[in-house]
């Protein structure tokens, strides 16, 4: 077999049309966001298959058949670029709204059909009709076989036509309150996300004939319902006050509507509250039940409440401080002493002052004080840290300082009785005692040093405090007189003391 020269000039022309087509389109492309891909190449192909045929073989019959699938191939790359150019690139921009994905493919589905009809009936001479009707038979096989395809689709339109969901709506699916995420609508499902990053495909028509919740309708705000069981020996008023309280400060949970509980159910061993509070958003629910749970569990074990078992279970119950704690429970008294405040203490009055006060454990996030209660207490960190969050005139809120164990905190409230005048929040499980101002009162009559420490260590933190705040607007700290402003606060020490001389 002899080179045949002619082939291989077709071959090069085919190959040079190939790829002028694909650079001319990839350098216009180069930039955008949604370039052509296969259709561009299936073009190029069938394009530069018929330029070549034409030249080199234009009596040939099967250049027809090429010149069929040059036509189809064109069809579908310009219904590509239509679709990328104006569905997606101009209108999506311009109105801010996504179209509906089975819109665009059901678009292109009957382009491309139109387009097979024109070449049956202008390039073979076959009339559609025709095949139509004589084929009656196996329509009715193909619907048959296709029913399930087509009920997908009717149900799509549906869900489109009504707006039942769109995409980013949160939903809860059928009767086991499964909640994903809407990524997708297309004609034969939709795609679902859910809080564990899982994707799954619910058929259109299961969806339709399922009971749907959109928790985005008609808003993202929406309500949750919790239900807890909680021993008969807690009064409902106190159980009530315990879950309002972690709800509260729970990650994503409003404060307006504020939180409700309701006593729902007297059962075999435990009195069933439901909590309901309001949500921000639906993908912060496993979040927010999480730390309400394990808040709840924190507040019940330093409030004396206990978890309901069944009274026919043997009931086998351990502490609630973590092992870690224990030795620093043990040393409360020297940790005590450690810290620059109380030094001045003998042993048995820092072990009398330990007895007298009360050993809390507070879990990571919980709120040991808030700015503007009342309190007359101080704490020592026993195990942990905690940071200290202030608030400017403005508004934001500011990590004023972190403090760690042997540090105190709360000093201004005992020794003055004015309000918090700051938030202090865990970072951690932290171990504090409280010490009020009767157990400390007979230490500062017959320590004066010790309302002079308190005075020095209040001065440092209001200078502290300022310095944080004015840093956070931008504005420079003003300067005090230091000793001024410790002989009044130690004055207003003893005097709230009556040791005032």
């Amino acid at each position: 077999m002899g080179f045949d020269a002619t082939a291989a000039e077709a071959v090069g022309l085919a190959a040079g049309v190939w790829a002028v087509v694909w650079l001319s389109f990839r350098f216009v492309w180069r930039k955008s966001a949604y370039p052509p891909g296969v259709s561009l190449q299936l073009f190029a192909i069938s394009l530069g298959l018929w330029v070549s045929g034409s030249v080199f073989y234009a009596e040939r019959e099967w250049l027809n058949h090429i010149g069929a699938v040059l036509v189809v191939c064109g069809t579908v790359f310009g219904w590509v670029l239509f679709d990328k150019l104006l569905c997606v690139a101009w209108y999506e921009k311009r109105r801010i709204v996504p179209l509906p994905i089975i819109l665009r493919q059901l678009g292109g589905l009957l382009t491309l059909l139109v387009a097979l009809a024109c070449i049956l009936k202008w390039g073979y001479g076959l009339e559609v009709t025709g095949l139509v009707a004589t084929s009656g038979v196996a329509a009715v096989i193909i619907g048959f076989a296709m029913q399930d395809l087509l009920a997908n689709v009717i149900a799509g339109f549906s869900i489109h036509a009504t707006g039942a969901y769109k995409v980013g709506d949160w939903l809860l699916m059928g009767e086991d309150g499964k909640r994903g995420e809407v990524t997708e609508i297309n004609w034969r499902s939709t795609r679902l996300v859910d809080n564990d990053q899982i994707s799954y495909e619910v058929p259109n028509s299961e969806v339709v004939k399922k009971r749907i919740v959109n928790l985005n309708h008609p808003g993202a705000e929406h309500g949750v319902r919790l239900r807890f069981g909680l021993d008969y020996d807690t009064p409902p008023a106190l159980a009530k006050e315990v879950l309002i309280m972690v709800a509260k400060n729970a990650q994503g949970v409003l404060e307006n509507p504020a939180p409700v509980v309701f006593t729902h159910e007297f059962g075999d061993s435990a009195v069933i509250y439901e909590l309901r509070f309001w949500m921000r958003h639906a993908r912060l629910f496993n979040a927010a039940c999480d730390e309400i749970r394990t808040a709840l569990w924190y507040e019940m074990g330093r409030r004396g409440m206990r978890v309901p078992f069944p009274t026919r279970s043997l009931e086998k119950r351990h502490g609630n401080v973590p092992e870690s704690f224990v030795s620093s429970r043990g040393r409360a008294a020297e940790i005590l002493r450690g810290s620059g405040v109380l030094s001045c203490l003998s042993e048995d009055e820092a072990k009398g002052l330990v007895e007298k006060g009360r050993l809390q454990l507070f879990g990571p996030r919980e709120a040991l004080v808030t700015r503007n209660e009342p309190g007359e207490s101080m704490f020592v960190i026993l195990d942990g840290s905690v940071e200290i969050i202030g608030r400017t005139p403005e508004g934001p809120r500011v990590v004023m300082a972190n403090l760690r164990a042997g540090d105190c905190f709360g000093e201004m409230s005992l020794v003055t009785g004015e309000p918090r005048n700051a938030t202090v929040r865990a970072v951690g499980d932290v171990l504090v005692v409280e010490i009020r101002k009767g157990d400390i009162s007979p230490l500062i009559v017959a320590r004066p040093e010790l309302a002079e420490r308190l005075g020095e260590l209040l001065e440092v933190r209001q200078k502290n405090r300022s310095e944080s705040l004015n840093r956070a607007e931008e504005v420079a700290s003003p300067k005090s007189g230091s000793s001024a402003g410790n002989r009044s606060l130690v004055n207003r020490i003893r005097l709230f003391f009556s040791q005032n001389g």
